[in-house]
Order: C-alpha cells, then sequence, then structure tokens
C-alpha cells in the first residue's frame, strides 16, 4: 500500500480545510476520522480465513479428485477461485502451503494433465486423493496433518 496522509483524507471527507486544524472542536474530529481512514486501510482479513479443512471441503467438490478417476482433478488455480467464490480470505500462497502438507503427509498427491489446451510451457497440476480415510478425518475437521 502506498503511503497515505490519512489527515489530508480526513480533511477531505469533511470538508474541512487546514486552518480547521487549529480549532480543538474540529481538529478531535480530523483526528478521529483520520484514525478511522488508517483502520479502515490497513484491515486485510475480509471473510474466512482459509484452513485445512476448507481447502479439504473445495477439494471434496471436484468429481475428479476422490469419486471419478477417469477426470482431472482441480489444479491450485481452481481451488483458490472456488474458495474466493465461496469468500473465504485466501492468498496462494496459504492455499499451495495447505496442499503442499496434505500431499507431505501422503493424504493427496498431484501430477501434470497430459494435454497442455493450446498453452505454451509446461501443463498444469492437478491434485488427486490418495488415502481416502485420513482425507476424510480432515474434511470432518478431527485432524490437521503438518506434513514433512
Amino acid at each position: 500500500m502506498a503511503t497515505q496522509n490519512f489527515r489530508t483524507l480526513a480533511l477531505n471527507n469533511l470538508n474541512m480545510m487546514i486552518a480547521d486544524l487549529r480549532n480543538p472542536e474540529s481538529r478531535e474530529k480530523i483526528l478521529a476520522e483520520a484514525e478511522r481512514l488508517k483502520a479502515e486501510a490497513t484491515r486485510t482479513q475480509t471473510g474466512d480465513r482459509v484452513t485445512q479443512q476448507k481447502v479439504a471441503e473445495v477439494l471434496n467438490m471436484f468429481p475428479g479428485f476422490v469419486s471419478d478417476p477417469s477426470v482431472y482433478g482441480p489444479t491450485t488455480g481452481e481451488v483458490a477461485d472456488a474458495l474466493r467464490a465461496m469468500d473465504v480470505d485466501c492468498k496462494n500462497n496459504a492455499i499451495a502451503q495447505h496442499l503442499h502438507k496434505l500431499r507431505g503427509s501422503g493424504v493427496i498427491d498431484s501430477a501434470r494433465k497430459l494435454e497442455t489446451n493450446g498453452r505454451r510451457g509446461a501443463p498444469p497440476v492437478f491434485w488427486f486423493c490418495v488415502d481416502e480415510d485420513t482425507f476424510a478425518r480432515v474434511l470432518s475437521g478431527e485432524l490437521t496433518v503438518n506434513g514433512e
């Protein structure tokens, strides 16, 4: 976030001028508005936090993950898109960490798709379930794996 002068923003919001800073009553209003604007600008969490259980719920939504081995499972991007659609506050790094912890514990695994869909570079990586019993425990919230 770029450096912002919250007092200037507060002055603009309250339709006041710099001279109003000299008046103790209006100065209190300006400072209070500046603090409110600063708190609003520095707030980062907007929805639910991403957890292993939420990642597992999203993975379970894709038919290729557990139930249909003839279909590709979800990619990391598809998992991220589904979580954001559920209003979960998540960053790609946090999602990748949860997926890699699940993979390191042997609950899930990944492989590259065989097709590139006309794109350059390596095909995307998809995820699939390896240990359904442990995955069910993660899905229920009973277990949180640490990976290796």
